[in-house]
């Protein structure tokens, strides 16, 4: 255990919109109130509706919700609020799979076309290679044209193998895994029913849930959960939200199904390392992974073993990142759908460590002030969508970046010419011309030229601070 970076404070000064902070250090952890600031300019912002709970070892570090479950109703998040959690429920898929392992129902080297017939290179594949997310198999989020059909109606894990039988692999199973694999977590899911001889969130409810002393959690197949549940939201405008469209959890079996409470989600983490519901081998190959098992593993960031995961999904984002070097569990489950919990999960990481983090600062910036900017912009072809352009809209409501196939990104102003991505959390700002016109959009380390304006662009262009 290491007591001396498990008794260290820091206090952050963050004198810009989001700067990097220098603590000053002392020897003991933040209490709550100083970690209860840090989220604070989040949940002014409308960007922190949900619940965090932080743990070392049995001990509550801080636990506090934020934010409405439901604003149509006025109903505020709780501890207790059960959340969907999308791609955290690979975790759960996993331990089941582990479990039947363990039984001697499964194998790690069994070959799917053992169990399920019709899926492609079904006689190549093992369950190791589903658990590790290097199957290559078809994946029906990236190619099915009707996936977003398939949420809209009930599905079940049987049916939605069906509708990638007759796609080409993606890879040959085995190889490095470069992407999640929702078909493949589908596939486990539709494994443990043939296993258990059950429907797959009853299964889950045998091997999970009921064991793990999981009460508050479950698999979304579509019929009513009861209990405090959050509704899903999407970011629109400056600060507001709005209710995500309604989809069918079914239709994400294994891979996003499951809904949980924060401290549902410490009672399966703790179970996981420290109870005796898994073998010694079971655990040890996933706490082994570098990427696989629904989690991944890196220890550059604080100088010590992580494991994170993150998930988004219509409506919710979560994040979770477990420091076993003393026990410690940072759980973030939210009813908003964007990308900021990483970025806030592991700077609450290092604020508990010690060390330098980011720290988001926001003062409200006049509308004038921020500037209304336009235009298309081109990136590059090493962009996250590769030669892609992105289109500014500004209107009354304020600043949105239209993504090629969305999402439209609302804006958050941070001074003049500077915003931040409220979906993506990447920092954008804009470089004017000679005439004051924007030439260059700067998202993040890319840089996108607007369309057409090359030769505005070669004159005096410069940022405006």
């Amino acid at each position: 255990m290491r007591t001396s970076q498990a008794k260290m404070k820091c206090v952050v000064m963050a004198t810009v919109a989001l700067a990097s902070g220098h603590a000053a250090c002392s020897n003991a952890i933040p209490d709550a109130k100083q970690i209860d600031a840090y989220f604070q300019s989040y949940v002014e912002t409308n960007n922190l509706p949900g619940a965090v709970l932080i743990k070392r070892g049995e001990s509550v570090v801080f636990a506090k919700s934020y934010g409405l479950a439901d604003r149509g109703k006025g109903i505020a998040n709780r501890l207790d609020t059960r959340f969907h959690i999308a791609s955290l429920s690979i975790l759960f898929t996993s331990t089941a799979v582990l479990r039947l392992v363990d039984q001697g129902k499964l194998s790690f080297d069994t070959h799917v076309s053992e169990i399920v017939q019709g899926v492609p290179n079904g006689a190549k594949i093992t369950i190791r290679e589903l658990l590790e997310q290097n199957s290559g198999l078809p994946d029906a989020n990236d190619d099915l044209p009707n996936y977003d059909d398939l949420l809209k109606t009930h599905q079940t894990p049987e049916a939605l193998i069906a509708q990638i039988s007759a796609l080409p692999p993606h890879a040959e199973p085995g190889g490095k895994s470069d992407r999640e694999e929702h078909s493949g977590q589908n596939l486990l899911a539709l494994i443990i029913e043939r296993k258990t001889g059950l429907p797959f969130a009853q299964a889950m409810k045998a091997l999970v849930f009921d064991p793990f002393g999981m009460h508050d959690s479950g698999v979304d197949d579509d019929s009513p959960i009861g209990g405090a549940v959050a509704q899903g939201h999407q970011v629109t405008g400056t600060f507001e939200l709005k209710r995500a469209p309604t989809i069918h959890w079914s239709a994400k079996p294994g891979n996003g199904s499951a809904y949980t409470t924060v401290n549902d989600e410490w009672k399966w983490l703790h179970g996981f390392v420290h109870g005796d519901l898994l073998s010694e081998s079971s655990r040890k190959a996933m706490l082994d992974t570098r990427d696989g098992y629904g989690w991944w593993q890196e220890s550059k960031r604080l100088g010590e073993t992580v494991y994170e995961s993150n998930e988004r999904a219509p409506g919710f984002s979560s994040h979770m990142e477990y420091l076993p070097d003393d026990d410690t569990a940072i759980i973030l489950l939210a009813n908003i759908e964007h990308d900021a919990n990483p970025s806030i999960v592991q700077n609450v990481a290092a604020l508990l460590r010690g060390k330098p983090y980011q720290a988001f600062h926001y003062r409200r910036v006049p509308p004038a002030l921020a500037g209304h900017p336009t235009g298309d912009f081109v990136f590059g072809p090493d962009f996250y969508r590769p030669s892609g352009t992105l289109s500014l809209v500004s209107d009354v409501n304020g600043t949105t970046l239209i993504w090629p196939g969305g999402p439209a990104a609302p804006l958050l102003p941070l001074g003049k010419d500077k915003f931040m991505d409220r979906y993506y959390w990447t920092e954008a700002s804009i470089v004017r011309g000679a005439d004051g016109k924007p030439v260059e959009l700067d998202y993040g380390k890319f840089k996108g030229k607007v369309r057409d304006a090359s030769a505005a662009h070669a004159g005096a262009a410069e940022k405006v601070n």
